[in-house]
């Protein structure tokens, strides 16, 4: 009798379940001072996920095999640094990562073009100055994020920060949690507009107050992004800080378990159970009661109004708690920085403010302890670097993925495509009237979170009328999040990346047009209709003779 062939799934797990990669780390760095092709085939291909380190992409995306270089993820809890770990960050972006430093959705940082050899001083450098990669990739609890502005806003309810810490210490490197069925997905964000995407995370933390006038937080789970979208389920549970911890390690510990989880990768996450395996949240709340030894409070929550997503990030100065201190969002362009830039904003914080770096889940950055008298200053400093502080532009409003230059998941590049759509729309719509978040990513998987976008775009390679294949994106309309919480639909209609921008650029002149100018763009393109732009973008594409 033949031997049935190990699906991939299952190799995946036996290789996870043979040895925890949380404890090879002396076992890498000696395989990478051999060199890249050292590596045995399970670590190269499974664990070295859990150290952040993934084989970087050849460019030519999924048809496509790797370099020998690994881009490699740091570990940012809530997305906060020191100037000095900043610092850091930009020496070693210099010295070993061609000049490459990306923030991402996640308050992390990423580094590519990494040589094997290079990996023993880098992690020792990491070490030096409190900065690890553990449990940056990998199925495990991801980076735990949190607003930037958590402990230094003018609201008090946004101050989660020893909590994020609390619950990184109980989640990451345990090993009890370093084999689950998928990545985990965690968010505690204290501030109104919920900058942090709750409603996409595997478990989102949020404070409330309840009717009694006592404050305390609400849980939702299963959120997530990718092909099969799912807003978080919120529970009916009225909790207290004291509770959360303990709360997260119970839903860890009750992720882990599943094993109906485990038969197919691609439906791991734990929205699944929702999407596929008939809970709901009653089924939930009493699976997780084996989880906990204490009993939730039973509470409805009120829905409070939250900002629409397009105020959700934190740019500009911002007051904080602390009278006559200010915080500075500075917004980036897909969170791309360079050791020089990384240089002058730690300098800025060094010399302005209080030393102290955030990472933005949009792919910003902010400078925390501002005196009133230095803002003149700082803002004349970012002036001369060509960085700017309205928020509203384009050039910080577009998120994209890694794309094919690195990610061989990836079927086309984002990050240069993306920055010049954003600069054309800049160059046409220099003051928006209605700000729009565009979000760029290269595959279904979705790590540039498109489905949530107001303009979203995801790659495709197609046959264009020559039956040369090009590169180019389905394009996805209508996302929105806050209060009224929305996926964006296919437009039905696929367009090349030379096609894209005008046609985008007429789009976006259309809503700039219509009539109401506090209608969103939501509302806007369910008014217009799928099928009027999606003939009218028909029409330009003809006209342009780019059919």
């Amino acid at each position: 009798m033949t031997q049935a062939e190990e699906s991939k799934t299952a190799k995946h797990e036996r290789i996870k379940g043979e040895r925890n990669p949380w404890e090879m780390l002396p076992d890498i760095l000696e395989y990478a001072r051999q060199g890249f092709g050292a590596f045995p085939e399970e670590e190269f291909n499974v664990r070295l996920r859990w150290w952040g380190l993934y084989p970087q992409g050849d460019g030519t995306g999924t048809k496509g095999g790797t370099d020998p270089y690994f881009m490699l993820r740091l570990r940012i809890p809530g997305g906060k640094l020191s100037a000095g770990q900043f610092r850091l960050i930009g020496r070693l972006s210099a010295k070993y990562a061609r000049g490459t430093a990306d923030i991402t959705v996640r308050q992390n940082i990423q580094f590519h073009w990494i040589p094997a050899e290079a990996l023993p001083d880098i992690f020792d450098q990491l070490a030096s100055e409190g900065i690890t990669s553990m449990g940056a990739c990998g199925d495990d609890t991801r980076n735990i994020t949190t607003c930037p502005l958590s402990g230094i806003d003018s609201h008090p309810r946004n101050d989660l920060s020893d909590l994020v810490a609390e619950a990184t210490r109980a989640l990451n490197g345990n090993p009890v949690f370093y084999n689950l069925p998928r990545k985990f997905k965690i968010t505690l964000c204290g501030c109104e507009s919920e900058c942090t995407y709750p409603e996409i995370n595997d478990v989102g933390i949020t404070p409330v107050r309840h009717e009694d006038g006592r404050e305390g937080f609400s849980v939702q789970v299963g959120g997530g992004l990718s092909t099969r979208p799912h807003f978080a389920v919120r529970l009916h549970f009225f909790l207290m800080r004291e509770q959360i911890v303990p709360l997260l390690v119970g839903i860890a510990s009750l992720f882990r378990d599943q094993d109906v989880l485990r038969q197919k990768r691609e439906r791991a996450r734990l929205k699944f159970l929702f999407l596929e395996h008939g809970w709901d949240r009653e089924r939930f709340e009493k699976e997780l009661s084996r989880y906990i030894d204490f009993l939730p409070e039973p509470w409805v929550p009120v829905e409070h109004h939250r900002p629409s997503q397009t105020i959700r990030d934190h740019t500009g100065f911002q007051r904080q708690k602390d009278a006559g201190k200010w915080s500075l969002g500075i917004p980036l362009n897909q969170g791309g920085l360079t050791p020089d830039l990384i240089d002058k904003i730690a300098w800025l914080s060094e010399t302005y403010g209080e030393r102290e770096i955030r990472l933005t889940p949009q792919q910003n950055v902010l400078i925390a302890g501002i005196s009133e008298n230095a803002r003149d200053a700082v803002a004349s400093h970012l002036g001369e670097w060509g960085l700017p502080l309205d928020g509203s532009r384009f050039l910080s409003r577009t998120v994209s993925c890694t794309g094919k230059s690195f990610c061989r998941l990836a079927l086309v590049e984002t990050k240069d495509w993306s920055k010049r759509l954003a600069e054309e729309l800049d160059r046409l719509y220099p003051h928006p009237g209605k700000p729009l978040n565009i979000h760029v990513t290269g595959c279904p998987n979705d790590c540039g979170q498109q489905r949530i976008a107001e303009i979203g775009l995801q790659g495709v390679q197609f046959k264009g009328k020559d039956g040369v294949l090009q590169d180019g994106f389905d394009l996805f309309l209508g996302g929105e999040t806050g209060s009224r919480k929305f996926f964006n639909a296919r437009a039905g209609i696929r367009i090349s990346q030379e096609q894209a921008i005008p046609l985008l650029s007429r789009l976006v002149g259309m809503y700039e047009d219509s009539s109401d100018p506090e209608e969103s763009f939501h509302d806007f393109v369910f008014r217009e209709g799928f099928e009027t732009i999606r003939e009218l973008l028909k029409e330009e594409i003809a006209a342009s003779g780019q059919d």
